[in-house]
Formats: C-alpha cells, sequence, structure tokens
C-alpha cells in the first residue's frame, strides 16, 4: 500500500470508522480500534467462508456449521479481547522496533485468543457451576481450537491492521 492508499483509509477511518471512538488519537487506544476492527472483520469472514465451505462441500454439518455458528458466537468475546489486546501489545512493544505495527498486531492476536479464553471460562464455570474443573478445561480447548482454526485468516488481517495503523500514526 501506497502513501494515498494509508491516507485514504486514515481518512475512511476517522470519518466513519473507529477513528471517530473516544480515545482514537492516542496511537495505543487507536491500536485497540484498529485490532478489535480486523477482528471483526476476521470473524465475519470466517463465518462467510465457513458458511460457503458448509453449503459447497457439504461434509458432516457438525464440524462446518458448527464452526460458522461457533464464529458468530465469538465475536461479543473476540472484539473486545482484541481491543485488550492490542492497548496491552502496542504499549509492550518498543518505539524504536521496526515494523512495530505488525508485530504488534501478531502479538494482539495471540493475545486476543488468551483474553478471549479468560472471557469464555468464567461464561464456562457459570453455566455448570457443579463442574469448574471441566469448565476450565473446555474453556482452554475452545481457545486453543479456536486459535488453530483461525489463525491462517487472523493472522494475516491482523498484521494488515496493525501496518496501516503504524503507518497512520507515523505519517499523522
Amino acid at each position: 500500500m501506497g502513501t494515498t492508499a494509508v491516507e485514504t483509509v486514515c481518512a475512511l477511518c476517522k470519518r466513519y470508522g473507529p477513528g471517530r471512538l473516544p480515545g482514537a488519537g492516542r496511537p495505543a487506544v487507536g491500536a485497540g480500534y484498529a485490532v478489535a476492527t480486523a477482528a471483526l472483520a476476521a470473524a465475519m469472514a470466517f463465518v462467510v467462508l465457513t458458511g460457503i465451505q458448509t453449503l459447497l462441500f457439504g461434509g458432516p454439518i457438525a464440524v462446518t456449521g458448527e464452526l460458522t455458528y461457533v464464529g458468530l458466537l465469538a465475536i461479543p468475546l473476540v472484539v473486545p479481547a482484541a481491543f485488550a489486546g492490542g492497548v496491552v501489545a502496542w504499549r509492550l512493544l518498543p518505539e524504536s522496533i521496526s515494523y512495530r505495527g505488525p508485530l504488534a498486531s501478531l502479538l494482539a492476536t495471540v493475545l486476543t485468543c488468551v483474553f478471549a479464553t479468560l472471557l469464555v471460562v468464567p461464561l464456562l464455570i457459570a453455566s455448570s457451576p457443579t463442574q469448574p474443573r471441566a469448565s476450565v478445561e473446555l474453556g482452554l480447548l475452545v481457545g486453543i481450537v479456536g486459535f488453530l482454526t483461525t489463525f491462517w485468516l487472523t493472522l494475516p488481517i491482523g498484521a494488515v491492521s496493525g501496518w496501516i495503523h503504524e503507518r497512520a500514526v507515523t505519517e499523522h
């Protein structure tokens, strides 16, 4: 992406997207918004792609259809977790590091899975209070499987989002 493309994306984000949200002018908060937006885009892409896969190739609905359903259910957990992961990752990496944006977003993607898992576990414990150990184990399994089934999509989308955010911060 050239400078003109980055300027266009920045203008769109400031006018219609996360750039209008509170604190977006602060780089760490802006990174959180950028990663949360990327997580929402990745989740929606995952839902659409698994839905298309189910329609075109069929297969056991327990695998393909369930992934689409779980992808939809994950959005309310993943987007806030991605925001937190983006803020933390942006603050952890020093400003002097080369490719800070993409690296911070890759780290934020991993942190998103960790934070989302930390959100899932209490929900599972609340839904089955008589078996807290099983709920914790299932929550960890959900986090691991979630990462393994989405990394091929979330890592590249996150890296591009971080690169755009880094350019926006350094150029404007």
